[in-house]
């Protein structure tokens, strides 16, 4: 009996430390987040979000990007709660000065295009498998 528990111990380490063996790459990820609302207090419509996603983000980031639907919230000098729609835009690459500067370009057409004070950006560096 004790040599089956052990054989299945076995069968059961042999399928677990596969598990943590895999090929990774380094690569930075990088999060975008865009605000929704415009200075005027009106809000960034879907469709127009989506012809600055099709003509903008996709092109510079053409290896491929994740968006997500987002909601950020803070307290603002008055300490009112302040809350607006957002998008977040996730890329993963193998960052040189030449990705910088598109992520620097998509960040400025946006709050250029749609008065924006700021596009957060959040870089990490980890590793990636696929």
């Amino acid at each position: 009996m004790k040599q089956i528990h052990f054989f299945v111990f076995l069968a059961c380490l042999g399928n677990f430390t596969s598990c943590l063996v895999y090929e990774s790459h380094r690569l930075t990820r990088t999060e975008l987040y865009f605000g929704l609302a415009k200075p005027d207090g009106t809000y960034i419509t879907e469709k127009d979000w989506q012809v600055f996603a099709d003509s903008v983000i996709t092109p510079a980031f053409s290896e491929g990007s994740t968006i997500i639907n987002g909601s950020g919230q803070w307290l603002g000098n008055n300490g009112r709660l302040i809350s607006e729609p957002s998008k977040v835009v996730i890329v993963f690459s193998k960052m040189s000065k030449k990705q910088s500067r598109k992520i620097e370009q998509v960040r400025q057409q946006y709050k250029t295009l749609f008065k924006q004070e700021a596009v957060m950006r959040v870089d990490e560096k980890m590793r990636v498998g696929f």
